[in-house]
This record gives structure tokens, sequence and C-alpha cells, in this order.
């Protein structure tokens, strides 16, 4: 498919260039990753066992690709290739069990923590497609086990914009950014906590 997706956008730059005798017809699943190809979007690439995120850095390695490697739920144990690819990962779900049985059982807490420290760039996700509201308590799990409470808000805010490309407007409170934050009564990361205000462009949102 990705053989495809290159030749399919050689011919429509030649095109667009005056050559060719004709338009290249139409394939919307290659034109959809036309952008990944020339290098203009990020890949998301979903792998977990250790030897699938190898395999995946190889593959991104050689084909020059932009991407970012979600889940790894193994990626504690093959850290230093990640670290040296520089693809940056997404985690989660942190509330997980050992992926094999002579694992020890905080491998699923343990695991951004051991990438953070491998030198890999991590953001977390939940995992959720309902309770995405447990996202900062997968960061708080991440930073008790390891990775630390700045480098956990960092996984959930700047880190997971530089991923995703946007960090030039999101991610951290710098001039020129959006105005994106929330005000709360305590430690965001505790469950107790209660967030008091959030602010959407700087227009407050009722909570």
């Amino acid at each position: 498919m990705f053989d495809d997706a290159e030749a399919y956008s050689r011919i429509a730059e030649g095109w667009a260039a005056g050559k060719g005798d004709r338009a290249p017809q139409f394939a919307p699943e290659l034109a959809a990753l036309v952008p990944v190809v020339r290098g203009e979007m990020k890949l998301l690439v979903g792998v977990d066992r250790a030897t699938d995120i190898e395999n995946a850095v190889d593959w991104l390695t050689e084909r020059g690709y932009k991407a970012v490697l979600t889940g790894v739920s193994e990626g504690w144990r093959v850290a230093d290739k990640i670290a040296e690819s520089g693809f940056p990962v997404i985690v989660g779900p942190v509330f997980s069990t050992p992926t094999r049985p002579g694992d020890r059982y905080d491998r699923g807490y343990a695991n951004a923590g051991l990438l953070h420290s491998a030198g890999v760039t991590v953001s977390i996700r939940s995992g959720e497609s309902e309770n995405v509201r447990n996202l900062p308590f997968s960061a708080g799990f991440a930073a008790t086990y390891g990775m630390g409470r700045e480098e956990a808000l960092k996984a959930v805010t700047i880190n997971a914009a530089m991923a995703l490309g946007i960090d030039g407007d999101y991610g951290s409170l710098e001039v020129g950014k959006k105005a994106n934050f929330l005000v709360s009564n305590g430690d965001p990361f505790e469950p107790a906590t209660e967030i008091t205000d959030v602010f959407i462009d700087l227009s407050l949102i009722p909570v």
C-alpha cells in the first residue's frame, strides 16, 4: 500500500509540474497517505509487542516517514532502540496488566517512566473511549512509578502537543499560543482534586 502511495504521489507531482500525458486516476485511499509519504503529516503506528515495535522502527526509518508510536505496552523492553530512532511515543492504557507472566506487576504503570529515562519523548493516553476523564489518574500512576510529577504533567500537555505537531499553538502557556488551561483546588493528579475553572482561548467555561 505504501509503495503504491509513494508511486501515486510521484505521478501526482509530475502531473502538477506539467509532466505526463494525463492526470492520475483519483484513488482516495492512496491520496489520504500522500501527506505521510511526502513528510507533511505524521503517521501514527499502533504497536505493543517488543518485536513489533522494533520492526516498526526499522520500517519507518527505512521509509523516512515522520511517525509516532502508540500503545507500546512493551516499550520498556526496547526503550533504547526507540530513543535512538527519535520517534515519540503515546503510552497507554497505563492501567494494564503485564504482557507476560514473568513480568513485574507494575510494568504497565512504570512503562512511561522507563521510556522517559531512556530518552524517549513520552505522552500518555487513557486508552478509553468513554472514561477519558481518567487521563490525569493515568498520569498520576506514571508519576508515582518512576516518571515523576513534572514529567507526567508534560506527558499530558506539551509532549502530547509535540507528538501531534501542534506545539506551536498548544501544550504550554507561552506568548502567542492558545490560552487553554484549568484551575484546580489541589494536585490535578489526585482523585480528590476538583477543577474549579476551565479556560478555552482565555474564555471561562462553566464546570
